[in-house]
């Protein structure tokens, strides 16, 4: 049995960290679990790989060379049809659920931007593409998921260059037609089998209360009782802008919405940012909700950035963890054919890369041919990828472990010393030699924020503006369920197969161009 990286989400209260996991990557390793595919012969496989493939599993706490207890996969990436989601995402849909916990994304991405090609006129209608595929979505998150997101229409659909795509007018119909799916899932829904996130959004406070006015009693269990909504997903700009994610949770627990009678627990995720400042600062708000709130709150945040980077050549490097920066590394890979030693280790350490040698990703010498029967141009194949797949995921992981363990240290140390009245936030930092001030500062503003004592903490909000500016994290509009043939559009490094894939040769990079696709 490896050790959990995640260990310290539940022992130690940290918010968590759930890698948002490659459609690509899940969709080979599974297929070659059961024999569904021979893209990858014996002889492909990293002699240092004791399980095979099988290891490169996050959630097979036996045999995966790294083990991480939780994460995020999403229906939009999925095979609708259940029992064929088996074999196509077995990596995740057949995990133990008593040691993991995977957190649904509804596929909102993918709709929002036209990605899924659906009749929009026929949303509303009982039958027909949309019906299908609401169903669908909802069934499998049901079956296969602990935590799911609501099937949201994002309020950016709205957007001049998604309008063409999607049909949606104006902001209005993205809030309408989300209710309408809100009321599909409470109806038709089994309570008990999946918690539903009711999915937030709102680019400033204005747009995110008004959205929260008319989406906020599908949590209540006055009125649905047990087929209420259980937690929130924060997206738009609640993911990054901590004045407008705090002023959220406020309103949450002055209306009473952070827990309710015989409600086991609440959770709250917060989608697509995953920078290293934000997993301690999202662990301190954690902290103080379960402290004056609800000791049953959980906070998640995804990102799929290593997969994405993985995708575009670059493999992690260990993280900036210093006063000044706290930031992920990538480092461009360049690829060889004719590597003159086979064994040679690979570049970086870890379970994973310390597994293999430069040929286990060079692997196409010279004159080799590729699976489409053509003289290989690069050394990389399609396990090159996920190979540094795995190995950026595990990278991803120990970083983010190690800043927050960094942040719990250093605040025990200088609590006395934290005063927000009084802090400094020029660009010379003088609380800390390994923690950034202002995740200090915030995990002591936070603290005073939702003291009970606290008077007026809207107010304090406003008054401390500048600060909470100079405390957002950068991100991309969800991040975390772009869709894997948009990712390897942009790839750096791109193998033959690759090449022939997208040009609309084989299925899994395609666009589906009916909704019948979508269910295999």
């Amino acid at each position: 049995m490896v050790k959990d990286l995640g260990k310290n989400n539940i022992s130690s209260g940290y918010a968590v960290f759930l890698p948002a996991i490659s459609n690509f990557y899940v969709r080979k390793i599974s297929q070659h679990y059961c024999e569904m595919t021979d893209m990858f012969p014996p002889e492909r496989i990293p002699q240092g790989f004791e399980n095979g493939l099988e290891g490169l599993n996050i959630f097979d706490k036996d045999k995966g060379y790294v083990y991480y207890s939780h994460g995020l996969y999403s229906a939009g990436h999925a095979e609708l049809d259940l029992e064929k989601s088996k074999i196509e995402d077995g990596m995740v849909v057949n995990r133990d659920r008593e040691t993991t916990v995977l957190v649904g994304d509804s596929g909102g991405y993918q709709i929002g931007t036209g990605a899924w090609k659906l009749d929009w006129s026929s949303f509303y209608d009982k039958e027909g593409d949309w019906a299908k595929t609401r169903h669908g979505i909802m069934a499998w998150l049901e079956e296969y998921c602990d935590y799911s997101m609501t099937l949201d229409i994002p309020g950016w659909a709205c957007l001049p260059q998604y309008r063409d795509k999607n049909g949606i007018k104006n902001w209005d119909e993205c809030v309408d037609k989300t209710i309408f799916n809100h009321e599909y899932f409470i109806n038709n829904r089994t309570p008990g089998k999946t918690k539903f996130l009711n999915t937030l959004h709102g680019s400033n406070w204005d747009t995110s209360e008004k959205w929260y006015e008319k989406v906020k009693h599908f949590n209540d269990k006055s009125v649905y009782g047990d087929r209420a909504f259980e937690g929130y997903a924060m997206a738009g700009d609640h993911a990054g802008d901590a004045e407008l994610l705090l002023r959220r949770l406020i309103r949450l627990r002055d209306d009473g919405l952070l827990g309710q009678a015989d409600q086991s627990d609440v959770w709250i995720h917060t989608l697509g940012i995953s920078v290293l400042p934000w997993g301690a600062m999202l662990t301190a708000i954690q902290r103080q909700l379960r402290k004056y709130v609800n000791k049953n709150i959980t906070i998640s945040f995804d990102a799929a950035s290593p997969y994405i980077t993985a995708a575009k050549g670059l493999a992690y490097d260990y993280p900036d963890l210093n006063s000044n920066a706290w930031s992920y590394k990538t480092k461009k890979l360049n690829w060889r054919q004719d590597i003159t030693d086979d064994n040679q280790p690979w570049l970086y350490e870890g379970e994973i890369g310390s597994r293999l040698n430069m040929r286990d990703i060079n692997y196409m010498q010279p004159r080799m041919l590729n699976r489409n029967k053509k003289e290989a141009k690069s050394s990389w194949d399609s396990l090159s990828y996920i190979l540094i797949q795995a190995h950026n995921a595990e990278y991803h992981i120990r970083g983010m472990q190690d800043a927050i363990r960094r942040f719990d240290h250093e605040y025990e140390m200088l609590r006395d010393k934290i005063d927000i009245n009084t802090m400094n936030l020029g660009k010379t930092n003088t609380l800390s030699d390994v923690v950034p001030d202002r995740v200090l500062y915030f995990a002591k503003f936070v603290e005073v924020l939702f003291d009970p004592n606290t008077k007026d903490p809207m107010n304090m909000l406003t008054n401390y503006k500048a600060f909470l500016r100079k405390c957002e994290g950068s991100r991309v509009q969800n991040i975390a369920t772009t869709p894997d043939f948009m990712n390897f559009e942009e790839a750096g490094v791109k193998t033959e197969e690759y090449v022939e894939a997208v040009k609309g040769k084989k299925k899994e990079y395609e666009h589906p161009e009916s909704v019948d696709a979508l269910f295999g």
